[in-house]
């Protein structure tokens, strides 16, 4: 029987480098310059072992999600991490913009505005 793994997610932008250097700046993905199939830039990243792809894509792709929740095909990206309220000290101080907060001393998920509007999860895991 063939056996199936994750390999990469693939995003796509209008400025790859830009939306890659985010990714780099607040959850400290490795950034590596690149060249999509287009010929267009592309920023190839590996964040906690995830490899994540950005293509860059020319003005006329314009559709885009306005929130966690509330589009077809990737709805959202899931980063864990150990301690969600020290995580979202660490990224309100790197200038992050909050699309949802949990609860005062309760829950588990917060969700970033991430380049692109794309939706990232931080997921606190017991």
């Amino acid at each position: 029987m063939t056996a199936y793994h994750p390999h990469h997610v693939h995003l796509m932008s209008h400025d790859a480098m830009a939306a890659g250097a985010y990714y780099e700046r607040m959850f400290g993905a490795e950034l590596e310059p690149s060249q999509g199939a287009n010929g267009l830039p592309r920023a190839n990243l590996m964040l906690g072992g995830q490899k994540i792809l950005i293509s860059t894509v020319t003005e006329e792709i314009t559709q885009t999600a306005s929130g966690p929740h509330s589009c077809l095909g990737l709805d959202h990206l899931g980063i864990g991490v150990d301690d969600l309220h020290e995580a979202i000290a660490d990224l309100e101080a790197k200038g992050a913009e909050f699309l949802r907060r949990p609860p005062p001393g309760k829950g588990r998920i917060a969700f970033v505005k991430g380049p692109d509007s794309v939706s990232i999860e931080l997921v606190q895991r017991p």
